[in-house]
């Protein structure tokens, strides 16, 4: 975490180039959170290993109403049966937004935070890959701020407040934003890409079924733990790693090797479970791992 945020911290002071002073400042800035960071509130979702156990946390939040935000990939292809199944069956009122796309916008954002205040939601469900998730947590940060544009929310720490009940659900092993604090969106009007980064975009609970990644082409397997294998490698040979950051990227590296063959071949449930798992362990290395 610390890394991620002191690389934004270095991007925006390369912004700042053509004035000396403020590329001080952010310099300086820099260096007081790489010490600052490992006092704050930093946590890991917790894990749900089955779309079977969803509704149990609903009920025990209190939750009546949940919005599903996903895209029409996705749906199209089923994936969200099961969840609207047992959700159904637990006599849980859903809402289900399908029209994310690839580096979601402001009209996303918008358009389900409008399905959320028109069904009386209490808890959101990312459902998909990096992009429906990061569509969930912008979501989440309207609800937590009504009177603020997610423009004024972006770059480090300026959320504060709690979300919604957040909820993700993985249908890849690749981006992991089920275990990160950013969402990254895009401006629909002038096609400016920004990210928001704070702790309370963090997922309360990630949902690690292997079962929801069974219709993936073996392609999007395959490349996606190649992916979640970079990010382990990457929070391993970092300048600043600790023993916990290390042992997280070890493990992250043997449940992809030991996994993601039979998982790209055959599909097996079994290793399919370990590749799901990888990402969050890497993530959480890689995240915790200062620059």
């Amino acid at each position: 975490m610390q890394r991620y945020i002191l690389e934004r911290l270095s991007t925006e002071s390369e912004n700042f180039h053509m004035n000396p002073l403020k590329k001080i400042y952010c310099r300086i800035f820099q260096n007081v959170f790489k010490f600052a960071l490992p006092f704050l509130p930093y946590r890991n979702p917790e894990i749900i290993s089955s779309l079977k156990a969803v509704p149990d946390v609903l009920k025990k939040k209190k939750c009546k109403n949940v919005l599903i935000i996903t895209d029409a990939g996705i749906h199209k292809l089923g994936l969200t049966d099961r969840l609207e199944k047992v959700l159904t069956d637990s006599s849980i009122p859903y809402i289900l937004y399908d029209k994310t796309v690839a580096n979601p916008t402001t009209v996303n954002v918008a358009e389900a935070l409008e399905l959320y205040h028109e069904n009386n939601c209490q808890a959101i469900i990312g459902f998909g890959g990096g992009s429906s998730m990061d569509c969930a947590k912008a979501v989440g940060a309207r609800v937590a701020k009504p009177h603020q544009s997610l423009a004024k929310m972006k770059g480090i720490l300026k959320v504060h407040k709690k979300l919604p009940l957040l909820i993700a659900v993985p249908t890849t092993a690749g981006t992991g934003s089920e275990t990160t604090l950013a969402a990254v969106i895009v401006d629909a009007e002038t096609r400016h890409k920004y990210a928001i980064n704070d702790f309370p975009l963090i997922p309360r609970y990630a949902v690690l079924d292997p079962k929801v990644t069974l219709s993936l082409p073996p392609f999007i397997t395959a490349t996606t733990g190649m992916d979640a294998l970079t990010h382990a490698v990457e929070a391993y040979i970092g300048n600043s790693t600790t023993p916990g950051t290390r042992k997280n990227a070890r493990d992250a590296v043997q449940l992809i090797f030991e996994n993601l063959d039979t998982a790209y071949t055959d599909g097996a449930i079994k290793k399919r479970a370990g590749i799901c798992s990888a990402p969050l362990i890497s993530l959480a290395a890689l995240l915790q791992n200062p620059m």
